[in-house]
């Protein structure tokens, strides 16, 4: 029985599951939800994942909802193949457990949301410019909002979308001082992380062959999932320079290159900085599906791709000659 991969390109822990799904080279379908346009909220996914956040992966009627639970889902359903959480028996092992606490303690969530507040910290961020403080409390604003209608529309599922309100509103992702504070410690661990390499690669910065070591062990564990999305997110939110830029940390720089030439990190991570293609056009296929759901093959290609124009123009700004009558509201 096929898996089924309910994720959002453009999500860090999704990019942590796909990820381990494609190294695992296992049969999936993908599932794409689109965050934009609150799919994540809809009530026939709160059903299935009351948490309503990606990924979810379903397989027969067992569903798993967190990142670190369909890793060790995929070790468990692929016995032989090599493990991401690998026994006593393998070299390097207790390196992985310490490793990966060590970085699952890292707010991805704190950095990349400061990051899109306060540019002045970020050096060729790619993140829309069009996000600041204002505009990020405004869009948490309407998110509880309009879980507060579902919760109301939906009596089964009011519990789940309470329990989900008070999460989303006990956070404060636009914080300047949380947000500094989340890189100091980042980068106090990437240090750790860059004296690891070095002990394993001892001089070695290039040339990689399959014989030479990842971050803890000679196969690929979950601690090397943990740190390639990571630093794929860091370069999404212009930290590569505090990070390692500039010589400052040459086995992380090594290393993101040697994770981008694995053919599974291409798959599962290849586009997600590419925010048109993992923000915009799941939301643009998504609004479509829902106002015309008959429509199917070359029509729905042709539908995205006029909306996707609209949301482009809307994203990036109109050229001036651009009539104002012509521009499409999202």
């Amino acid at each position: 029985m096929a898996l089924t991969l309910y994720y959002n390109p453009a999500s860090f822990f999704s990019q942590r599951a796909r990820l381990a799904v494609e190294e695992k080279d296992v049969a999936y379908r993908s599932h794409i939800i689109s965050h934009p346009s609150g799919e994540a909220i809809e009530p026939w996914y709160m059903r299935m994942q009351p948490n309503g956040t990606v990924p979810a992966l379903k397989h027969g009627e067992i569903i798993k909802t967190d990142s670190k639970d369909i890793i060790l889902y995929l070790d468990e359903i692929t016995p032989d193949a090599p493990k991401f959480y690998p026994d006593s028996s393998i070299h390097g092992s207790d390196r992985v457990a310490y490793l990966t606490d060590l970085m699952q303690t890292i707010s991805v969530e704190q950095i990349t949301f400061g990051s899109l507040c306060y540019r002045q910290y970020t050096q060729d961020c790619k993140l829309p410019n069009r996000f600041d403080v204002k505009y990020a409390k405004q869009s948490f604003d309407a998110m509880g909002d309009e879980m507060r209608k579902l919760a109301e529309k939906h009596p089964d599922l009011r519990e789940s979308y309470m329990a989900k309100i008070k999460v989303h509103e006990g956070r404060d992702l636009t914080n300047k001082e949380n947000f500094l504070v989340a890189l100091k410690e980042c980068d106090s661990i990437m240090g750790e992380i860059e004296e690891e390499l070095a002990q394993k690669w001892n001089g070695k910065f290039d040339n990689f062959t399959d014989s030479d070591p990842w971050l803890c062990c000679n196969h690929f564990t979950v601690a090397d999932i943990y740190l390639a999305t990571l630093l794929h997110r860091f370069v999404l939110a212009g930290q590569v320079k505090r990070m390692w830029g500039d010589g400052k940390r040459p086995y992380l720089a090594a290393y993101y290159a040697r994770v981008q030439q694995r053919k599974s990190f291409q798959r599962a991570c290849g586009s997600a900085n590419n925010l048109y293609l993992s923000v915009l056009l799941p939301k643009l296929k998504h609004q479509i599906r829902k106002a015309f759901p008959r429509l199917v093959g070359f029509s729905l290609f042709a539908a995205s791709l006029g909306l996707a124009v609209g949301l482009y123009m809307q994203y990036k700004g109109y050229p001036s000659w651009w009539p104002n009558n012509l521009k499409p509201k999202f």
